[in-house]
């Protein structure tokens, strides 16, 4: 029998442009003349981003991206543009160019520039954003689907941190899928996985709906079919993979993600494993654990994707992690066995993990880790 939804919502304001080569056209897409641009020095040195930035009429870029963003970084990039400006912010834009850290912190900073306090107030509550400088995010890799959503991941207390505002909806997504050519291996893969991930969770998630799940499969297919070739550096494929990951973010921009993310901010944050990779390795674990709460669900996955069931969904995701060079065991990156048990405690004060069809308990996260150790 079909799922029966007596109520959903779907909401997402950012207008999506994908334009191969589009970053030369930015000043034209967004209306912006005057901008801050945030993005890393990879970015900021290579000609196609000096072109592009030679069209506005001022630029200021700050290129000192730390990995995670930590909230003192946030603010220090408050302090930096407020002295550059003498307090006045004349700029009539925001844009992020980078990977999830950046676009994250773009969110960030346009909110914050035109707010008053530190970051670290908002995540924790006290203070909530109502308003921003315009935004646009430009990713230059696949797979964070933060240009879609309006959720961004900050680091407080040495723990990453979700956070929501209405104010991180950007005004545009610029989706150039020239930027991710240049990107290394590793990169590719860690940040395909994370779209995979994306996909998976919003698929099966507790707040799934039917226009999330249509997304999410295609978004499934095309990471699938795509990521190896990508990988490999093929640009048809690294096309193929700017579309899926922009496809997963709008999934789960209306879903939000679940027990894949939520036990990846303590491997995150604990042992410095790249964000993508964190939420694949438990995926294959969490694939047969969730099958019994969403079999039928889980069953129109495998038909579509043309597997036999679930057991070859998990290992499909298993050799992925391995093409891209990595292990799926949590020992080779540095965790103790003894250490499984705090992994679950921090995993589990993540709200998200309540989206998982089956609700997960401490001893369920356990098992998992276990099973992965």
């Amino acid at each position: 029998m079909a799922k029966i939804y007596e109520k959903f919502e779907l909401y997402n304001p950012v207008r999506v442009v994908y334009k191969k080569g589009g970053l030369e056209n930015s000043r034209e897409i967004s209306g912006f003349s005057n901008v801050l641009v945030i993005c890393d020095p990879y970015v900021s040195q290579s000609e196609y981003f000096k072109k592009a930035m030679s069209k506005y009429e001022s630029v200021f870029v700050f290129d000192k991206i730390l990995p995670n963003p930590p909230c003192e970084m946030v603010d220090d990039i408050i302090n930096i543009t407020c002295d550059y400006t003498n307090g006045k912010f004349n700029f009539d834009g925001v844009i992020g160019i980078g990977g999830g850290s950046t676009l994250d912190t773009a969110k960030a900073v346009s909110s914050l520039i035109v707010s008053c306090g530190k970051l670290s107030e908002y995540i924790e509550g006290s203070k909530r954003f109502e308003k921003r400088l315009p935004l646009m995010l430009v990713p230059t890799t696949s797979g964070t689907g933060s240009e879609v959503t309006n959720v961004g991941v900050y680091t407080i207390n040495g723990i990453k941190k979700p956070m929501t505002s209405k104010t991180f909806w950007a005004d545009i997504a610029l989706v150039d899928p020239v930027l991710t050519y240049s990107m290394p291996h590793r990169v590719a893969g860690t940040t395909g996985l994370d779209a995979l991930a994306h996909a998976i969770e919003s698929y099966w998630a507790i707040s799934t709906q039917p226009y999330t799940e249509g997304l999410a499969l295609r978004a499934m297919k095309m990471i699938f079919e795509n990521f190896k070739p990508s990988l490999n550096g093929e640009e048809p494929a690294r096309d193929e993979m700017a579309i899926a990951a922009t496809i997963a973010g709008i999934a789960f921009s209306q879903t939000r993600t679940t027990a894949a993310h939520a036990i990846s901010f303590p491997i995150t944050s604990f042992y410095n494993v790249e964000h993508g990779l964190a939420c694949a390795l438990t995926l294959p674990s969490l694939i047969v654990w969730t099958y019994k709460h969403v079999k039928e669900r889980m069953d129109e996955l495998i038909q579509y994707l043309s597997l036999k069931n679930i057991d070859e969904l998990a290992k499909k995701v298993e050799e992925l992690i391995e093409f891209a060079g990595f292990s799926t065991r949590l020992r080779d990156y540095g965790v103790k066995e003894e250490e499984l048990e705090n992994i679950a405690r921090v995993s589990m004060e993540a709200r998200i993990i309540d989206l998982t069809p089956g609700q997960p308990k401490y001893e369920d996260v356990l098992e998992i880790l276990k099973q992965i150790y």
